[in-house]
């Protein structure tokens, strides 16, 4: 006679979601009664790349790891769905499964950030993997630290952002019973070290030769509009109206309206069509390796990356002696307190044009 099989008390199931991605969640019978746990898990459907195939394999293995935990409480009579604290979870890999399914244009700077993170556990700790109950407000003090220690200007604060951002969200997933986060973190002051092109210095580039014509023509659209990367390459000319353009910010979500000033409508050059990308460019990395290269051709000195466009752009702007309302709105800043930065640089370039002034013999 045939032995029947026993009935999983908890099973993993999928859940394809809109979006084409798979929800992982928990599907349990227990005395009598079927309950679900939805484990804030996702997988893509048709995993491309390697890297895609293997965040998808961490992910799988967090959740077969959360099962089998759910399973031994059942069978041990401890289950209490409504109780359930996830605070065994592997961080590291809730980390890695938040950027899986992150969609916004900061993507890569919060791949940068897990990375800076890891680094920093295991030459600080000696560690790889990460439980969240092990995530300390000291650690994360020790982490403030070490990016202050290794990185420059607005570095250390943009990679803690970051992370910042994932505690968060793993905060509102429940695998912490109160935040870790410490309160009122502040970090030193170092400016920002991205280089900042004046006008004479803008000029110097449109006429120098570039290497690629759609690199050249969008970076300096953006030393004219204050958009980001994300937002250029994005662009399409349905976002164009006569000189007006109004687009989403990938950043923030929100709707930014500009006027195109005349060398801002020249470089977009002749109208395409609706859907049609404006600026048709390649990947960041080899936006910003011909960046690098035109800038060293011109003659400049300086470390110019593609965000030195909106940095340059913003401080222009207040040495023409516009207010910092006026730069916010253009910036699409939610808030003035982004803004404020470029006051210190504004005012530097200030006094370093005036001690510029030749010296009289009174």
């Amino acid at each position: 006679m045939k032995k029947k099989a026993t009935k999983e008390p908890v099973r993993l199931r999928e859940k394809k979601l809109t979006n084409g991605n798979l929800s992982l969640y928990l599907d349990y019978y227990n005395a009598g009664e079927r309950q679900y746990e939805f484990l804030k898990l996702y997988l893509m459907d048709k995993p491309k790349t390697a890297l895609d195939k293997q965040s998808n394999q961490a992910t799988l293995e967090l959740a077969q790891r959360i099962k089998a935990k759910r399973t031994e409480e059942v069978l041990l009579g401890n289950f209490d769905l409504q109780s359930k604290s996830l605070s065994s979870t592997d961080f590291i890999k809730f980390y890695q499964a938040y950027i899986t399914t992150y969609t916004k244009a900061d993507n890569r700077v919060l791949s940068a950030s897990l990375n800076k993170f890891k680094t920093y556990l295991k030459e600080a700790h000696g560690k790889e993997k990460l439980s969240c109950k092990d995530l300390t407000q000291n650690l994360i003090l020790g982490y403030k630290d070490y990016l202050e220690a290794k990185l420059t200007g607005e570095g250390p604060q943009t990679y803690y952002n970051r992370f910042k951002k994932v505690v968060k969200h793993a905060i509102r997933e429940n695998l912490f019973s109160k935040s870790p986060l410490p309160e009122n973190l502040k970090f030193k002051g170092g400016g920002m070290n991205k280089g900042v092109l004046s006008l004479e210095e803008v000029s110097l580039l449109y006429k120098t030769s570039c290497g690629n014509e759609v690199i050249k023509r969008a970076f300096l659209f953006s030393c004219n509009t204050g958009l980001r990367f994300g937002d250029i390459k994005a662009l399409q000319w349905q976002d164009i109206s006569g000189t007006e353009l109004a687009i989403k910010q990938n950043k923030t979500q929100e709707v930014n309206r500009l006027s195109l000033n005349k060398n801002a409508i020249a470089l977009i050059g002749e109208r395409g069509n609706g859907k049609d990308l404006v600026f048709p460019l390649p990947s960041f990395e080899g936006s910003a390796k011909t960046i690098k290269n035109w800038v060293k051709r011109a003659g400049i000195d300086k470390r110019i990356t593609w965000h030195s466009a909106r940095h340059s752009f913003a401080t222009n702007i207040l040495l023409l002696g516009y207010d910092i309302k006026t730069l916010s709105k253009l910036l699409g800043h939610t808030s003035i307190q982004h803004t404020q930065k470029y006051l210190s640089i504004a005012d530097e370039r200030k006094t370093q044009a005036v001690n510029a002034l030749p010296d009289l013999n009174f």
